[in-house]
């Protein structure tokens, strides 16, 4: 009987729980983990690095996607003189900030487009990124 509510109860217990969507392709690309039913920051993402990740290897990461972030955008800054993308309203403002938390948690956030973000994904140490959802908190005073 205790098994039979067990069963019975798996599609309410699936019914509260929040649904999250990844996007992963095959095992050499890490994870984009977002909520389904949350609001989320369009192009925005919080990136998170294996466990082997030392703080050298991690700024020496931050390097890598700052320059690669500017590469792109420089590369289609160009080809959008040329005519040859279209013009779009969206400036990517690349990597914002970074995280140590206790050495056990390393990351960063930034805002990039898709180009970089696949890179971002295939790189080794990256083992998942997330869409950070807005913030709740209103800066306005009282």
């Amino acid at each position: 009987m205790k098994g039979a509510f067990s069963l019975l109860s798996l599609p309410l217990l699936a019914a509260a729980s929040p649904v999250l969507k990844t996007g992963v392709f095959d095992d050499k690309v890490a994870p984009l983990i977002a909520h389904d039913n949350a609001e989320h920051i369009p192009d925005s993402y919080i990136v998170v690095f294996k466990k082997h990740v030392t703080h050298t290897l991690a700024q020496e990461h931050h390097s890598w996607v700052q320059d690669l972030h500017a590469n792109v955008q420089i590369r289609k800054t160009e080809l959008r003189k040329r005519s040859q993308t279209p013009i779009t309203d969206s400036i990517f403002e690349g990597l914002k900030h970074t995280y140590n938390i206790g050495g056990s948690l390393m990351g960063y956030s930034g805002h990039f487009d898709e180009d970089v973000l696949q890179s971002i994904r295939s790189h080794p140490d990256v083992s998942t990124l997330a869409t950070p959802a807005p913030s709740s908190h209103d800066p306005r005073p009282l």
